[in-house]
Parts: C-alpha cells; structure tokens; sequence
C-alpha cells in the first residue's frame, strides 16, 4: 500500500514529489519495515524454516514492488535486504538469484550510470548485492545469458572506473573475485576469449590515469592474476580472434598477449620509445611469480613516466607505509610504558 501511494504521488507529482513530506514520511515508513525484515533474517537463529516459511513469499511481493517503481521510489534497502540474504543462506539462494538479477540488476544500472553522483546509497548496496551473488551463488552467473553477463561485467568496469574511493574498490575486489572463481570454472576458455583483454585494457587505463592512485594495490593484484593465468595451462584456447586472425596466428597465448599489451601500452606512452615498454612488458612476464617484484616493476614504470613524474605519489607507496606504520607501533608495544594506556583502550574500542 505505502509502495502504490509513494509511486502515484511521484508519477502525477513528477521528481519534486519525492521531497514532499507527504512522500518523504511514506517512504520512511517503507524504509523502516525494510530494515527490520532485514535486521530478523540476519539474527534468525533457526534458518532453514526462516528460510523456508519467510523469505520465499516475500520476495515476489518486493522484488517486483522495486522493479515497477519509477526510480526516485526505488528504496536501496532492497538491496541490502537481499544482499543480507544471500550471505546468510548462502547457496540455498542459487535458484532465485536469476530472478533477483531480472527484478533489480538492469533497473538499477540505469539510475546509477547515468553520472557518478546520483542515487550514493543504491552505488554501495548494489555493489555489496553483487558481491553477495558472486561469493555465495557464484554458479548462478552460468544460468545467464550473455547480455546478462556483459551486463554484470560493465557495471563493475563501471565501479572501478569511480570517482568515490570506496565504490572502485569494491569494483576491483570483486572483479578479481570473479576472475579466480571463472578461472576453476568449466567456463574459463569461454569467458576469458570474451572479456580478458577487456578487462586488460580497462585496468591498465585506471593504473595509469593519477587520479586512481589509491586502487594501486588492486590493478596489480588483477594484473598479476592475468599474467600469471595466460600460462597457467588453465586456458586451452585462443584468446586472439580466430576467425580474423587464424588459428595459428600466435605460438600461444603468452606471445598474443604480450604483443597486445606492447602495443596496448605503446599508444598509452607515446612519450616512450618501443623498446622500453617492451622492456616493461617482458618485466611484467618475468617477475609474474612474485607479487612484490611485480610490484615494484609496475611502480617503478609509472613514476618513471611524464604522467607520474611531477606528482605526489604516496599512494604508490600505501601498503608498504602501512607496513612500516605497524612495525614500528609493534616494536612500541614490546618496550612497557612507551605507549599510555588510554592509548591501547582507545586502539581496543575502534577494534
């Protein structure tokens, strides 16, 4: 009732609707009795019948009350209710994951693509629903279709090309999240002849624009995992274009994927000559096993570059000063009387 009375208010008031305090208390209302089914299904003790007897009914009832909305009655607390669900009953949810996908996934998209400031609450809990998915109902993404899929593929692109810190990152775990899980999946040759070198290209395009400096720790995890996959023996087909380029176009993936990146890299860096981005590229292939060489290789390559050079780049640096910071508050802790202890109460409380 409180849905039908918010959605005709807003359909005959148009967006200035929503800022009433007529709607405002409605949706209030909404909101509240969406938390606290929310807050009942993660502290039910008895899951299987909760499971059973609670969650099923509701969820035609509030998947396609959100669904027919119009955006601005679209309440986020949807997302988060079914994101708490999935993580709580886990792979019981598998076979109603296609359905949550069709009533929210493509809806939600479109309000928050649209820029990168409208709808912030849905941008979180529309990302944490989907890493639900991922981590708990991962072969669920099998069931979709391949516009499906390439949905959920651009909307994480999408995330980590963010402007808010907290939405890329979120981005970037769980794109590599879906990268290892497809990687032991039946669907590895599939999915990495569809989106490997996008997800290259996508990647190094945010490792190497200055504004995205604090995902450093992220592109090269994903990185690494792509170098390292390449000749893993996991990938047993070609990741070039057969059809353009002919099966035997390239001796193997390794050499596709390392001519790729030259020139991927050689069109980024015009200020670089040929050989050193191939220098780096061949790096990147050589220091692949060790994730601190890696590291340091891929670093080194940006600070060296005229886009890098004249800035400010700590961040490059955060997860060794981070490192620095607890060794040298743990050597602190082992002198007694260094640290007070209001301090060690105070560290306590924010653990």
């Amino acid at each position: 009732m409180y849905s039908e009375l918010i959605s005709s208010s807003i359909a005959e008031g148009g967006p200035f609707a929503s800022k009433t305090s007529y709607v405002k208390l409605l949706r209030s209302v909404k909101r509240e009795t969406l938390k606290l089914i929310e807050t009942f299904v993660d502290k039910a003790e008895d899951q299987p019948h909760i499971g059973k007897q609670f969650v099923q009914p509701m969820m035609d009832p509030i998947l396609g009350d959100y669904a027919r909305n119009v955006p601005d009655a679209r309440e986020s607390e949807v997302l988060s209710l079914f994101a708490t669900i999935i993580n709580k009953y886990r792979g019981v949810m598998m076979e109603d994951v296609p359905r949550i996908f069709e009533a929210v996934f493509a809806c939600t998209l479109e309000m928050i693509t649209k820029n990168f400031e409208d709808y912030p609450e849905h941008r979180l809990k529309f990302f944490s629903l989907l890493h639900a998915i991922a981590t708990y109902c991962f072969r669920a993404l099998f069931a979709l279709s391949s516009q499906q899929l390439k949905l959920v593929m651009d909307s994480i692109i999408w995330a980590f090309r963010h402007t808010e810190r907290n939405i890329a990152e979120t981005g970037l775990y769980l794109l590599l999240e879906m990268l290892k899980n497809f990687q032991i999946s039946e669907f590895c040759n599939q999915f990495h002849q569809s989106y490997f070198l996008t997800v290259e290209q996508e990647i190094f395009a945010v490792l190497t624009d200055t504004f995205h400096k604090p995902g450093f720790k992220h592109h090269v995890h994903i990185l690494q995992h792509l170098f390292c996959l390449v000749d893993s023996g996991a990938l047993t087909q070609p990741l070039w274009d057969i059809n353009a380029l002919g099966l035997t176009a390239y001796p193997s993936n390794t050499a596709f994927v390392r001519e790729y990146t030259i020139k991927l890299l050689g069109t980024s860096f015009p200020n670089m000559t040929v050989t050193e981005v191939t220098q780096f590229v061949d790096g990147l292939f050589e220091s692949r096993n060790d994730l601190s060489s890696f590291k340091n290789h891929i670093r080194d390559f940006l600070v060296q570059s005229k886009e890098f050079s004249a800035q400010d780049n700590k961040d490059l640096y955060a997860e060794e000063a981070a490192a620095q910071r607890e060794r040298e508050r743990q050597r602190m802790l082992s002198i007694p009387g260094l640290i007070a202890p209001s301090e060690l109460q105070d560290e306590m409380l924010d653990t």
